[in-house]
C-alpha cells in the first residue's frame, strides 16, 4: 500500500467571481523514501493540493471532493481531532514563508517546543533538548542562539532550517514543501535544498516539493508531475521528463527556463497567462498559448496517453508525436518506481 494516495480530488472555492476550481480530479501515489515534485506557473493548484492532503481547508466557502488516503485512513472523512493526529505525526509542511508562517511574538525554541509538547509524550525539559537536537539536525550553527531568537532576529536562511526543524519535530513520515527556497537568495536555496534531499535520504522521508523551478526539481525529486488550470497534465520521472516532455506546456517551461550555455541567448516565454480558474474553458485549458493549437484542442478536452514507461501526458497532440494511441484513464496517477534524480 501506497503512503499516500491521492483520487479525483477536486477543490473548490465560491467567490464573489464565481466558482473557482483550483483543483480539478488530481490523482497520484506516493510511496515511501520516494521525492515527488509539482512544476507549473503560480496559480496552478499545486500549493492549494498540498493544504488539501494536510486538511487545511476550511469549510465555511470551500468544497473539497475526491479521496486523500493517508497510511489507510482518507483525511476528508476524519474529523477535525483526528486530523490533527495525522499532522505532525504522520504528514508535515513546510511552508512557503517562514517570516509569515513562524509566529513573531514567539522564540524560536519555544515553538519547537510548544510542537513537542502537542504532539509528544515529552516534559518541558526534554522538549528543549529535543529543540536542541532538532536544530543541530537541521545544521543551524548556534542552536543555543537561535532557540532564544524571534524570527525578526535571524537570518530567512535561518528562519527556513528553523521551520524544517519544527516540520521534522515529530519526525514524520510524509513532509511536504511549498516553495520553501523562493524567498532565499541563489546560495542559501543551494543549501536548503542539499538539506531538505540529505534529511530525504537520511530518515526515508516522503517528500512532495511543490516549485515552479526547474532546476530545483532536477536536484530534489525522483518523479514530477507538472500542473496547469488545476490539473495535473504530465507526469513522468524526473529524468525522463526532461530528456522527453510531451506536453506544450512542460516545453514551454523549460524553454522560459535559464540553463547552462546559453549566454547571450534570448529566453522563450509562453505568450498570454493562465486561464481563469472561474470560468475555463470546455477543451484544453493551456490550448489560447499553446503553438500547437487545433480544432479538436479547443472543442474537446483530452485524454491522459502514455508516452512511455511512467510517462503519461494530458494532451491531444500525444499519439501523432509519440507513436502511441493508447489512453489512460483521465486520472493521472504517479507512478514513482520508473524514477531516477537527474
Amino acid at each position: 500500500m501506497s503512503l499516500l494516495t491521492v483520487r479525483d480530488l477536486s477543490v473548490e472555492f465560491d467567490t464573489r467571481d464565481g466558482l473557482v476550481r483550483a483543483v480539478n480530479g488530481v490523482s497520484f501515489d506516493l510511496d515511501a523514501g520516494q521525492a515527488l515534485a509539482l512544476l507549473g506557473e503560480s496559480g496552478s493548484g499545486k500549493s492549494v493540493t498540498l493544504r488539501a492532503i494536510l486538511g487545511l481547508h476550511g469549510h465555511a466557502r470551500t468544497r473539497v471532493a475526491g479521496e486523500v488516503v493517508v497510511k489507510g485512513r482518507d483525511v476528508n472523512r476524519l474529523d477535525e481531532r483526528a486530523r490533527q493526529g495525522l499532522r505532525g505525526g504522520v504528514v508535515s509542511m513546510v511552508f512557503q514563508e517562514p517570516m509569515t508562517a513562524l509566529d513573531p511574538v514567539y522564540t524560536i525554541g519555544a515553538q519547537i517546543v510548544e510542537t513537542l509538547l502537542q504532539h509528544r509524550d515529552l516534559d518541558r525539559d526534554a522538549a528543549r533538548r529535543r529543540a536542541r537536537e532538532l536544530l543541530d539536525l537541521v545544521q543551524v550553527p548556534s542552536p543555543e542562539r537561535c532557540l532564544a531568537s524571534y524570527p525578526h532576529e535571524i537570518s530567512g536562511g535561518m528562519r527556513q532550517r528553523a521551520m524544517i526543524a519544527i516540520a521534522l519535530a515529530c519526525e514524520p513520515e510524509l513532509l511536504l514543501a511549498d516553495e520553501p527556497t523562493t524567498a532565499l537568495d541563489v546560495t542559501v536555496q543551494a543549501q536548503i535544498l542539499w538539506l531538505l534531499r540529505d534529511l530525504q535520504k537520511r530518515l526515508g522521508l516522503a517528500v512532495i516539493f511543490v516549485t515552479h523551478d526547474l532546476g530545483v526539481a532536477a536536484e530534489i525529486a525522483d518523479a514530477a508531475a507538472v500542473m496547469y488550470a488545476g490539473r495535473i497534465v504530465e507526469q513522468a520521472p524526473i529524468r525522463e521528463l526532461f530528456q522527453r516532455p510531451a506536453h506544450p506546456y512542460t516545453e514551454g517551461l523549460m524553454q522560459a527556463t535559464v540553463r547552462r550555455g546559453q549566454k547571450g541567448q534570448a529566453l522563450v516565454p509562453i505568450p498570454g497567462a493562465p486561464p481563469n480558474l472561474a470560468a475555463l474553458p470546455p477543451g484544453c485549458a493551456f490550448a489560447p498559448r499553446c503553438a500547437r493549437v487545433r480544432d479538436e484542442c479547443v472543442a474537446a478536452p483530452p485524454a491522459v496517453h502514455t508516452v512511455g514507461p511512467g510517462h503519461l501526458a494530458r494532451c491531444h497532440l500525444v499519439p501523432e508525436r509519440f507513436g502511441r494511441p493508447r489512453t489512460e484513464p483521465l486520472s493521472i496517477a504517479v507512478n514513482l518506481d520508473q524514477g531516477g534524480s537527474a
